[in-house]
């Protein structure tokens, strides 16, 4: 791994700093915390339910109990693994990131984990996913022109909605920090610049069209001719 990355996101520890947290912890994660503890309520409430119909059909108690606990714990378990999904996002904030409810009082800071446990703070780019053709997987990269690799991100073999999902909010944590701490959007700079230098070509191409002689095929004709 190239060690420049590495200087420029200030080094990696393995631990979280103790003013960081988890992206399950922060504000805007709640809804997905009450949805879980909502799923898991009514599954439990699915269960008596269940139960108490089976009961009622001739069912003895035992086979009743046992239908009633299968099927809630189905439910059970795709809950949780939706809740895990947020609960593994592998990002982390400090408290004057926007993903926290409070008016901040300094710079917002975030850090991503890596596949070894590390965190890291990913630098001033948004990021992508790279394929990792020697470890396999995917690598995090600066989404630039050069795609320089920050590190490995995950083992995955494919981009799930998962990872997908993951990647969109270290995205959006990247530019609400930026946007807290008055740092420029480097694509809308990009863009800004681009239209500059596109109008700077446009009157450079116009100027020489105006110092060139534009003959007509018919006056290039009979110039020929003589």
């Amino acid at each position: 791994m190239d060690a420049s990355p590495l200087r420029n996101m200030g080094g990696a520890s393995s631990t979280l700093p103790p003013d960081m947290l988890p992206f399950i912890q922060t504000t805007v994660a709640q809804p997905f915390i009450n949805g879980r503890n909502a799923g898991l309520g009514a599954s439990a409430g699915l269960a008596v339910v269940l139960f108490a119909l089976l009961s009622l059909v001739a069912f003895s108690a035992p086979v009743a109990g046992l239908v009633a606990i299968a099927v809630a714990s189905m439910n059970m378990v795709v809950v949780l693994l939706r809740y895990r999904g947020h609960a593994t996002t592998p990002l982390a904030v400090n408290m004057n990131h926007p993903f926290m409810d409070g008016e901040p009082l300094g710079e917002a800071a975030l850090l991503v984990r890596f596949s070894d446990g590390t965190w890291r703070d990913p630098g001033e780019h948004r990021v992508r996913l790279v394929p990792d053709e020697l470890l396999g997987g995917f690598n995090l990269a600066h989404d630039t022109l050069d795609f320089p690799v920050l590190g490995h991100f995950t083992e995955a073999k494919e981009r799930t909605p998962t990872l997908s999902r993951h990647l969109t909010l270290i995205n959006q944590a990247i530019a609400l920090r930026d946007a807290v701490n008055d740092v420029p959007d480097p694509i809308e700079t990009a863009r800004e610049r681009e239209a500059m230098d596109t109008g700077l070509l446009e009157r450079s191409w116009l100027e020489e069209e105006e110092s060139v002689e534009v003959e007509s095929p018919l006056v290039s004709f009979f110039r020929k001719k003589e």
